[in-house]
């Protein structure tokens, strides 16, 4: 018995097609590329407007202190010419407190501004603690030379604008009054003051401020303490907790979240008393290196080490439509391979030809359910915009396939492989977690699917719009 063997050009139709069709998957991606850039502006757009309620409302806030600051005078002698002249300079002694405690509450609320939204929140601080005994010998002047009755006490704010009530603050038992400006920004430069008279102070001295402040996105604090607690509760049920330390302990549920920090004055490269400017930012790369710690850049703060040892939270809005549609965008080529794929298997089982033009325009309606859920998301949501968007361009692909190929079966089965494919990575984005695990076993199952599918087919014999030539025998 002998074999007839297929002639080797038999399968030359379906490898010109599989390069028109590779080369039009590859041209339709060149075209995500502006759909991404619209992305961008959408975003940036939507950030813009987010900065202009916050700058009405309050910005970012990052509380740092009480700080006392005490002053005090040195003589500095210059030589010039031969000459030399003395003169008088004040300069200040920074000191920070033994323990800090906060207790906070924060009551978010989401603005609007058109079809955008932005998050701003009223917090209700209570900072209490105590400073001991200040240590006169760090500043090696005279002590007739220290103004121990013109310190005064310092309250970091990040933006002022977010106070809405007087702040109420009692020092070593007595109320004192709540004034703006600062004498000095050595250390911080904005925030609030009370004059303090040290002179009759030898022993250690409790504090108790009553803050009400508000600002947008991110309430954050400054571990300046020699041991520093923070509490903070708040109805918002996804915050983020950010900057250089993580709390020790968090509740989070549907109403909301309690999450609390320590950290010791061993944990930040801070001393608790320093004469002149706090350290830079910039000079402590290499503490930073060490200790495997970035500054925390995401927040606001002095740009020295208070300022980068700061932690907090974050509120931010967990339906963030344009994270998720750029996500979405990158599934791209996914989209075409299946759309295009089976159109492919659809013209071998069919035997009806699909001209390039034909998929070109498949893949043009397959692009454009970006630009639908984009817009879609900004009105009504993502997760509507997302189901919308998507029956609408399956029932176009699909109704358009039955058309070209001729078969309902067909058209049907288009559709019910491009409304499992939307599915599953609609799945996906919802387990951020496990989104490359999940996306892994999706591929090598649909691998594994068409591979058991198309085990028979003798693609050698195959030629589109014909019938299939079979092994023959004699």
């Amino acid at each position: 018995m002998t074999q007839k063997l297929s002639d080797p050009s038999s399968g030359s139709s379906i490898t010109i097609k599989l390069i028109v069709i590779t080369l039009l998957v590859l041209g339709l991606l060149v075209l995500t590329i502006p759909l991404f850039f619209i992305i961008d502006e959408r975003e940036n757009r939507r950030e813009e407007v987010t900065r202009e309620i916050s700058s009405k409302w309050g910005l970012d806030q990052t509380v740092i202190g009480p700080i006392i600051s005490v002053p005090y005078h040195v003589e500095v002698s210059n030589h010039s010419n031969g000459r030399t002249r003395t003169t008088r300079e004040t300069r200040y002694l920074h000191i920070l407190p033994d323990n800090l405690e906060i207790n906070g509450t924060v009551i978010p609320e989401t603005r609007y501004r058109g079809i955008y939204e932005s998050v701003v929140y009223k917090s209700r601080l209570s900072i209490s603690g105590k400073f001991l005994s200040p240590d006169w010998d760090r500043t090696r002047v005279l002590q007739e030379n220290i103004l121990k009755e013109k310190a005064w006490l310092t309250i970091g704010i990040s933006d002022v604008r977010g106070i809405r009530e007087n702040s109420k603050i009692i020092f070593d038992g007595k109320e004192l009054e709540t004034l703006p400006g600062l004498p000095t920004q050595e250390v911080i430069s904005t925030g609030v003051m009370a004059m303090i008279d040290l002179s009759e102070i030898n022993a250690s001295s409790e504090f108790l401020i009553d803050m009400h402040l508000d600002g947008s996105s991110t309430l954050a604090f400054s571990p300046i303490g020699k041991t520093t607690s923070v509490s903070v509760d708040s109805p918002w049920s996804s915050p983020s907790f950010d900057g250089a330390f993580l709390p020790l302990g968090k509740e989070l549920n549907e109403n909301g979240f309690k999450a609390n920090w320590k950290v010791l004055h061993l944990n930040r490269a801070i001393p608790q008393s320093w004469t002149g400017s706090a350290p830079k930012g910039d000079d402590s790369e290499d503490w930073k290196k060490d200790r495997q710690v970035e500054p925390a850049k995401s927040l606001s703060g002095p740009k020295n080490i208070l300022g980068d040892s700061a932690f907090g939270i974050r509120f931010y809005l967990p339906t963030d439509v344009y994270q998720k549609t750029n996500r979405m965008a990158k599934y791209a080529i996914l989209f075409l391979g299946f759309a295009f794929a089976a159109f492919f298997f659809s013209e071998i089982l069919q035997k009806a030809r699909v001209h390039p033009i034909q998929y070109l325009l498949v893949g043009f309606a397959i692009l454009i359910f970006y630009l639908l859920l984009l817009s879609l998301s900004e009105q009504f949501g993502f997760d509507l915009a997302y189901w919308v968007s998507t029956g609408g361009v399956i029932f176009l692909i699909s109704g358009y396939a039955q058309a070209i190929l001729r078969s309902q079966r067909l058209g049907l089965t288009v559709g019910v492989v491009l409304a499992l494919l939307y599915g599953y990575l609609y799945v996906i984005l919802q387990l951020e977690n496990f989104a490359l695990l999940m996306g892994s076993l999706g591929l090598f199952a649909t691998l594994a699917t068409a591979m058991y599918f198309t085990r028979k087919i003798d693609w050698y014999a195959l030629r589109l719009n014909s019938p299939s030539t079979p092994n023959q025998s004699d």
